[in-house]
C-alpha cells in the first residue's frame, strides 16, 4: 500500500513539474510554453524575431519582458 502511495506522489510531482502552460502574446504571435521546470519560447514578433529558446530552471522563472533583450 505505502508503494502505491509513494508512486501516485511522485507522479503528481513530475505532472506539476513539467506539464506546461501555454500562452500567445500579441506582439505578433510569440509563444510560451512554461512549467516549473523549463520555459519554451518561440518567438514571431513585429520587430522580425523569430526562433526558439529553451530555458530551464531557475532561467525560467522570469517573464518575457526579462528575454527580450
Amino acid at each position: 500500500m505505502k508503494k502505491k502511495i509513494a508512486i501516485l506522489i511522485v507522479f503528481m510531482i513530475l505532472v506539476i513539474v513539467l506539464f506546461p502552460v501555454h500562452e500567445v502574446y500579441k506582439d505578433g504571435g510569440t509563444q510560451t510554453y512554461s512549467a516549473l521546470a523549463y520555459k519554451v519560447i518561440i518567438w514571431k514578433d513585429l520587430g522580425g524575431r523569430r526562433g526558439t529558446d529553451i530555458f530551464l530552471f531557475p532561467e525560467n522563472l522570469h517573464t518575457l519582458d526579462y528575454y527580450k533583450r
